[in-house]
């Protein structure tokens, strides 16, 4: 079998709008190309609670987030991206299951002050990794650039700013991968979705997918309860 690490940073602005609890969150539009050419998994049974003892697990698709544990950072094992050493780092894990298979996935993040366009705010980088059956995959979201690479293929990945109904927010609402052609996207509002490309095979359907959730899980500091 074949071990696969994925790998995720991001750059918490873009994920702000993620998840508060008791506030609705703006929906992701899919872009037609997305729309057209994807498989969608949709969320059922996910609370907007969060914290120790909240079960955060929820169905997506086919597939079962369950054993979110929000209480995981470095120390707890070996941490996850580029800054698994240092002190400020945070995370939390989970699992995805379907059909008796489970594929655990962990997110940390670290606090960094940084300034951007005349203001300065504390800027908040999130890596997960999953590992799974379909080889080594990373994917890296910075200021500088964001890309993944699946095996020998790299695809560009992209902040979605439309809403459903209309119109657009400054924050992105989701994240798309683009190859030749669209790979899939995260809907990162709550509840969330999935877009994946028809014909996967099982593998990187479900490390895909797992990633995604990392991204749907993530919330700063600051919101995530006790």
């Amino acid at each position: 079998m074949t071990s696969l690490r994925r790998i995720v940073v991001v750059v918490a602005p873009l994920l702000s709008s993620v998840s508060v609890v008791g506030c609705s969150t703006p929906r992701m539009a899919p872009p037609a190309d997305i729309a057209s050419a994807s498989e969608v998994l949709t969320v059922s049974d996910r609370s907007r609670a969060s914290g120790s003892f909240v079960n955060e697990g929820f169905k997506l698709g086919n597939y079962e987030v369950v054993d979110v544990d929000r209480k995981w950072n470095s120390t707890s094992g070996s941490g996850v991206g580029p800054w698994s050493k240092e002190t400020k780092t945070t995370g939390f894990s989970y699992v995805l299951a379907a059909g008796g298979k489970k594929l655990p996935g962990k997110c940390s993040s670290v606090t960094k002050s940084q300034g951007f366009g005349g203001f300065s705010w504390d800027s908040v980088r999130i890596a997960c990794s999953c590992d799974g059956e379909a080889g080594k995959v990373e994917l890296v979201m910075t200021d500088g650039g964001r890309t993944m690479k699946v095996g020998d293929k790299e695809y560009k990945v992209e902040p979605i700013n439309a809403v459903e109904g209309g119109g657009t927010q400054s924050k992105p609402t989701g994240f798309r991968a683009d190859g030749d052609g669209p790979l899939g996207a995260v809907d990162v509002g709550h509840p969330g979705q999935v877009w994946l490309k028809k014909g996967l095979d099982d593998g990187t359907r479900s490390t895909t997918t797992c990633a995604f959730v990392g991204l749907m899980l993530y919330k700063a500091p600051s919101e995530v309860s006790p």
